[in-house]
């Protein structure tokens, strides 16, 4: 099913996504090896998100379904297009779940036993990972076309992007490791120069759906020696600028606010070049929010990189 997105840059602009006004939270017991309808349905099609949490593993199961869908040990089912339907449960342990639904009408039914507002939800730290990178932090990963030690070639991922800049060290795309899906994340992005963001410019914040990355990663496997072509890598960069959301970060307030989902959770930067005419994309690092580690950190630009004709 879709899962909605929502991005807002701080201060102004405006996003996409669903609004819900409603919210309801509770806890259900499941018997082992029972069968328990943990979420009714409604009475006609809604807008409706729902989350799910157990400490052990169990199955959920949608009315009309002869299907089920594990759920793991001490995870989260998220579906923010849930549309109303009815959702059954079973365990093979005897467990409480936790349960929170959010709804764009008035919440009619029980959940189980009732624990208040959604504002009791479990907040996990934000964690964000590297995802991909040039020189030292370029990602090594095994694939099926080439040997494990053939260091060229077991850096497929790398080709997208800069993949022969061995001598700049940064991330370019970044990955929410550890977040809640639907949680609205505010950062603070600032270049390490202040005179790469002229006054009137901005940078652009994108986020990339898994389908368009998982798309682009199958080019990449299959005309891995293209990529080393100044205008495919252009062409491809502007199709997956155009296939993302984005936000505008303008100077001097450098804060945007993102709702990353399990459908989308790559993030990454682009900024004008003072040499060219493009937009390169931009290699960063990340601070963590110490103060509030459940809330965003801080973004550092630390150099751009503009394309070259090899």
């Amino acid at each position: 099913m879709p899962i909605r997105f929502a991005m807002r840059p701080t201060g102004g602009g405006g996003g996409g996504g669903a609004y819900y006004r409603f919210s309801k939270s509770g806890t259900v017991q499941l018997a082992a090896g029972e069968e328990v309808e943990i979420i009714p349905s409604t009475s006609s099609p809604v807008r409706r998100e729902i989350s799910i949490k157990g400490e052990n593993p169990f199955s959920i199961r949608w009315d009309g379904s002869d299907r089920s869908l594990p759920v793991f040990e001490d995870a989260t089912y998220f579906d923010s297009s849930d549309g109303g339907i009815s959702l059954f449960a079973t365990s093979a342990t005897t467990q409480t779940v936790e349960l929170w639904v959010r709804q764009e009408t008035e919440i009619d039914y029980d959940l189980g036993q009732e624990s208040g507002e959604i504002d009791d939800m479990p907040m996990p730290n934000l964690s964000i990972r590297p995802f991909m990178g040039t020189g030292n932090q370029s990602v090594h990963v095994p694939n099926f076309i080439a040997d494990n030690a053939d260091s060229d070639n077991n850096r497929i991922y790398d080709y997208l992007w800069y993949n022969t800049f061995s001598s700049e060290h940064g991330v370019l795309i970044f990955q929410f490791d550890v977040f809640f899906p639907g949680q609205m994340y505010n950062f603070t992005i600032n270049p390490s120069n202040d005179s790469w963001l002229p006054p009137g410019e901005v940078i652009k914040v994108f986020l990339i759906p898994r389908e368009i990355m998982a798309m682009v990663m199958t080019q990449i496997a299959v005309y891995t020696w293209q990529f080393y072509n100044y205008d495919t890598l252009i062409n491809l960069t502007n199709w997956i600028k155009e296939h993302s959301e984005v936000a505008t970060v303008e100077s001097p307030a450098r804060g945007f606010s993102v709702v990353p989902t399990m459908s989308r959770q790559l993030l990454f930067f682009d900024m004008p070049s003072p040499w060219s005419s493009t937009r390169p994309l931009c290699t960063c690092s990340y601070t963590p929010n110490l103060a509030n580690p459940k809330e965003g950190g801080e973004f550092t630009i630390n150099e751009f990189i503009d394309y070259e004709d090899w």
